[in-house]
């Protein structure tokens, strides 16, 4: 198992947008994760979030996106260069944490299976 180092966050829009135009997608019910190869730029998972108005409030909303930190900082650091955007749908907040983590490792696991 790798190292965990600290988890490195996807911040600009542009990083994002590369993301949404040039990546592929893995869909569960509450949540859906696109990702995108990297070439050389650094190693490991870049983690972005995008979790709208339509989820919840402000508390609601990042609450949400605390538990998904949370669960990919606790991953292993296994897979190749790649960003990651997280995506909550409406009806996201009323999960309970272990649905949401449940829901997260079945991505999580189909994202590892496609990269290998």
């Amino acid at each position: 198992m790798a190292l965990r180092s600290p988890l490195e966050i996807l911040r600009r829009s542009a990083e994002f947008r590369a993301v949404y135009r040039g990546g592929r997608t893995v869909r569960r019910r509450w949540v859906e994760v696109r990702y995108r190869r990297r070439d050389g730029d650094g190693d490991g998972v870049r983690l972005g979030m995008t979790v709208s108005r339509k989820v919840g409030k402000a508390v609601a909303r990042n609450r949400l996106r605390r538990r998904i930190r949370d669960f990919a900082r606790l991953q292993p650091r296994d897979l190749p260069p790649v960003d990651v955007v997280v995506h909550c749908r409406p009806g996201a907040a009323e999960l309970s944490g272990e649905v949401l983590r449940r829901e997260l490792a079945a991505l999580w696991g189909e994202l590892r299976r496609r990269l290998s």
